[in-house]
């Protein structure tokens, strides 16, 4: 383009300046010298002079019509040019939109980061549901484990022959959430010391480019949002969809997502309901252990992974060997229940759904029921809640895939905001 312009100006310039000299040069007839027609050298010489003024005209006026024929040719490679620009540009763009007609899809990427294993998987925007590929890899310094998920979303961009146009991720907190801060998209003061003020939008931006569409929410925020729009929960009749949910993983630590007419509550920042304190359970006199809350009676405390473990005198990869009538898991159900009827006070609901590690133990949603009704004792009392519990307490729609699934949906809500799909 900068040369194209150069190009122009210096014909625009020496359009100018020929044709200034031309016009105010005097004609050859005005600079005709006065002769002695009787002096057959005088005449001779005049004729020389004419003819010389005659070829020097006929020069001015070729280069003054070349000047404006490689003026024009110049404007019209620019305008060819910004053209070309122009159409590229709109066939990039066409190219990342969801076609109806079976062209072309937008390949999403989604990224989960969990406080045990992290995921990164892909799918076609049009069925965010349906993983194209996935990948687990453990979590341990955002080096390592950020740098093997973006490596698969690179190889996955080859092996599909398609961009990636958006990247959600989903991620443990706390996170700064705040478009208008400067540490907008940092993980803050997670138990995780080597992920503290690690910029997870940052770090994608750099690998993928400004072009790409990113949404960064909780790993608890992400899901809910999901479950809401791929699942089937209704309202408070069934005929009427849910746009209120929450969400709750329980693993390596205790999250709790919420969203509330089809967004996710952020405020301050975001929910950090596992960090609630509850009621201790007659005869349990297991002493809690809290980063920040120390002893204090909290949900992540009481009910996480590594505090069943320890209750157990066993280690986290064991819990799969307890059996279901082991008291542990009454413990476990007594303090979910307490969040459950929190949640249920607080924000009211139309369901909630319990996900992660430790509720792969099928035995554990029956058990959270049944304390829930007993503290509830029919205060809160809609049909949802009286008659059909099993309704409103519910595991995850699509299995323990929901939270990369969950980091995919980000990536389609922003990607069909920034295109207006």
């Amino acid at each position: 383009k900068d040369s194209f312009l150069a190009v122009q100006s210096i014909l625009y310039n020496l359009i100018i300046r020929r044709y200034c000299s031309y016009s105010q040069r005097p004609t050859t007839l005005n600079r005709l010298p006065e002769i002695n027609h009787c002096d057959p050298m005088a005449s001779r010489n005049s004729r020389s002079e004419r003819e010389s003024s005659s070829h020097d005209d006929t020069g001015s006026q070729f280069l003054a019509i070349a000047a404006i024929g490689g003026a024009v040719l110049g404007a019209s490679i620019h305008a060819l040019w910004k053209q070309a620009v122009y159409m590229h540009r709109m066939k990039k763009r066409e190219s990342r939109k969801p076609l109806s007609d079976g062209g072309q899809e937008v390949l999403i990427a989604g990224i989960e980061l969990g406080g045990t294993t992290s995921k990164a998987a892909v799918a076609w925007m049009s069925n965010p549901t349906k993983l194209v590929d996935s990948i687990t890899v453990p979590t341990k310094e955002p080096a390592f484990t950020f740098g093997q998920l973006i490596q698969f979303i690179k190889e996955q961009q080859t092996k599909r022959s398609s961009p990636v146009g958006a990247v959600g991720i989903a991620a443990f907190g706390p996170l700064n959430l705040d478009k208008k801060s400067e540490r907008f998209g940092c993980v803050t003061s997670s138990p995780k010391v080597l992920w503290q003020n690690f910029n997870l939008i940052a770090a994608v931006r750099k690998e993928f480019g400004d072009h790409v569409c990113i949404r960064l929410d909780t790993d608890v925020n992400a899901p809910a949002l999901a479950e809401l729009a791929y699942g089937s929960h209704h309202g408070a009749v069934e005929t009427s969809p849910a746009d209120c949910l929450a969400y709750i993983t329980v693993g390596t630590g205790v999250g709790v997502g919420i969203v509330v007419e089809n967004k996710p509550i952020h405020g301050l920042m975001h929910p950090e309901g596992g960090h609630i304190f509850v009621q201790r359970k007659a005869g349990d006199n297991y002493i809690p252990k809290c980063l920040y809350h120390k002893e204090n009676v909290e949900i992540e405390s009481m009910v996480s992974a590594g505090a069943i473990a320890e209750r157990c005198g066993i280690s986290p990869e064991k819990l799969a060997d307890l059996t279901d009538d082991d008291p542990v898991w009454d413990f476990v159900a007594y303090y979910l229940a307490q969040l459950c009827i929190a949640i249920t006070y607080l924000t009211s609901p139309h369901a909630i759904v319990l996900s992660g590690g430790v509720m792969k133990r099928q035995s554990l949603l029956p058990k959270i029921r049944a304390h829930f009704q007993e503290l509830n004792a029919d205060y809160v009392a809609p049909p949802k809640i009286v008659t059909r519990l099993d309704q409103y307490i519910v595991g995850p729609s699509f299995g323990y895939e929901i939270g990369v699934i969950g980091a995919l949906h980000l990536g389609c809500q922003a990607y069909k905001e920034k295109y207006g799909l």
